[in-house]
């Protein structure tokens, strides 16, 4: 454990809350992040850095092996803390491999920050960040569906979770579900209606939707025509007997007979 102890410094106490802040384009509803860069460090080769973060994966994953074995023999009722800062320490090796492109690594690292973190819901907030930067990762690698997956549980551990409403939406569309990822981005505006990923999204989206929705009731409108003019073709009769008429006030039809489709017909009393 030795190494993760030393890990642990990598991060401040309360950083356990801070997301992945690499997607600008995600605004979040958690309070401001209280983690700060270390800007002042100077700067390491792109060599030795990568050499650094390869080794600290190397090592979390020993140490996570390690971890499983002594945890068969400790009590039940330890202290959570000491797992929840290193459930901490792993998404952030995950942040930098992230940030490095590597996302089968940082993938590793969320899933490891998973398996420490406890599942208890004080933890959930935890643990749904970790769902949402693991899915970032899968939705960068086209594995969308996955993706989606761990966004929804991201949102079932944390239904307030904008970052993770924003990526399901993301990744619906991509997958052409677009009604779906429209609620997504209707339930973020209720939460937050000055997120403006949501609102352009929701705008477009909107409109897709309510022109496929035509489209389809035209084209169901034209099958159930074709089946109509089958049926009353045997009794001399055309679905263009049937003439229908939309309320304005509902939206509902109503259907009208015609002895004589090709004549105007006279104006109803009223």
């Amino acid at each position: 454990m030795a190494f993760l102890n030393s890990f642990d410094k990598m991060a401040d106490s309360e950083s356990r809350f801070e997301v992945l802040e690499e997607e600008t384009h995600y605004p979040s509803t958690h309070p401001k992040s209280i983690e700060k860069q270390a800007e002042d460090k100077p700067e390491e080769s792109l060599e030795e850095k990568e050499e650094t973060l390869e080794q600290q994966l190397e090592k979390l994953v020993l140490s996570v092996k390690k971890n499983d074995t002594d945890e068969e023999e400790e009590d039940a009722s330890k202290d959570n803390t000491d797992v929840v800062k290193k459930a901490s320490s792993a998404k952030e090796l995950g942040n930098k491999f992230f940030s490095r492109g590597s996302y089968l690594d940082a993938i590793e690292c969320y899933t490891t920050a998973l398996k420490l973190c406890p599942t208890e819901e004080e933890y959930s907030y935890n643990r749904a960040v970790y769902f949402s930067n693991r899915a970032a990762c899968l939705l960068r690698l086209g594995r969308t569906e996955e993706s989606v997956d761990d966004c929804t549980q991201a949102v079932t551990l944390s239904p307030t979770y904008v970052k993770a409403l924003l990526r399901r939406a993301e990744a619906l569309e991509k997958l052409d579900k677009l009604e779906e990822a429209l609620a997504d981005y209707d339930a973020v505006l209720k939460i937050d209606p000055t997120v403006r990923t949501a609102v352009k999204g929701h705008e477009r989206l909107q409109k897709i939707v309510h022109e496929r929705q035509e489209k389809m009731k035209a084209e169901m409108m034209d099958k159930l025509k074709g089946f109509g003019n089958t049926i009353l073709g045997k009794f001399g009769l055309s679905t263009d007997n049937f003439q229908m008429v939309q309320d304005p006030a509902t939206g509902s039809y109503s259907i009208n007979f015609q002895q004589n489709p090709g004549q105007q017909q006279p104006p109803q009393q009223k």
